[in-house]
C-alpha cells in the first residue's frame, strides 16, 4: 500500500478524529484523576494503574476506529472499498437508477460524497425539475452537501426551489 493511500484511507475511515478525540480525552482524565483521587484519598497504586492504562487503550482505540463506523444506526463495521472499484460500483447504481426510481437526491449525496461537484448538482437539478419532492430545507443544511455550498449553481438552484416552496406553500 502507498504512503499517500493509506494516509487517505486512514481519513476516509476518520482514524485522525478518534486519534485526537482520544489524546485530549485521555489528557482531560488524567488530570481530573491528578486533582480528584488525592481529595478522596485513593491510593496511588490505582491513580498509576489508570495513568498506565490510558496511553496503553489508545492504540486499541485506533484499531476499532479502523474496524468500525459509528453510524445513525448504530456502531457497523467498516466497508473496504478500494478506490479503483468506486468507478464501478458508481456505473452499477446509475445501472440500478434507470431500472428502478431512484430520487435524484440520493445521487446527488453519492456524487458530493465522492467529489464530483457538477454530478451532484445535475441530479439535484434534476430532483427539483421531476418534482421529486425535494426537502428544500434539508438540502440547505444538509452536511453531506456541504461540498456544493461554494458552487454558485448550487446557490441558484436551492435559491429557485425555496421560492417556488414558498410561493405553493407545504402540501
Amino acid at each position: 500500500m502507498k504512503t499517500g493511500s493509506l494516509f487517505a484511507e486512514l481519513k476516509r475511515r476518520k482514524v485522525y478524529r478518534v486519534a485526537v478525540a482520544y489524546a485530549l480525552m485521555g489528557w482531560a482524565l488524567a488530570q481530573g484523576i491528578a486533582q480528584v483521587f488525592p481529595v478522596f484519598e485513593v491510593p496511588n497504586c490505582i491513580l498509576r494503574l489508570i495513568m498506565v492504562l490510558i496511553p496503553l487503550g489508545f492504540p486499541i482505540a485506533l484499531v476499532l476506529a479502523w474496524l468500525f463506523e459509528l453510524t445513525p444506526e448504530g456502531l457497523k463495521r467498516t466497508v473496504d472499498i478500494p478506490p479503483d472499484k468506486v468507478p464501478d460500483i458508481v456505473r452499477q447504481l446509475e445501472a440500478h437508477a434507470r431500472q428502478q426510481f431512484v430520487r435524484g437526491y440520493l445521487c446527488a449525496l453519492i456524487y458530493a460524497g465522492l467529489g464530483d461537484k457538477t454530478k451532484a448538482i445535475d441530479y439535484l437539478k434534476r430532483g427539483y425539475l421531476n418534482h421529486d419532492n425535494i426537502d428544500v430545507t434539508g438540502v440547505r443544511v444538509d452536511p453531506m452537501l456541504d461540498a456544493l455550498r461554494s458552487d454558485h449553481r448550487f446557490e441558484t438552484l436551492a435559491d429557485e426551489a425555496s421560492n417556488i416552496h414558498d410561493h405553493v406553500g407545504p402540501c
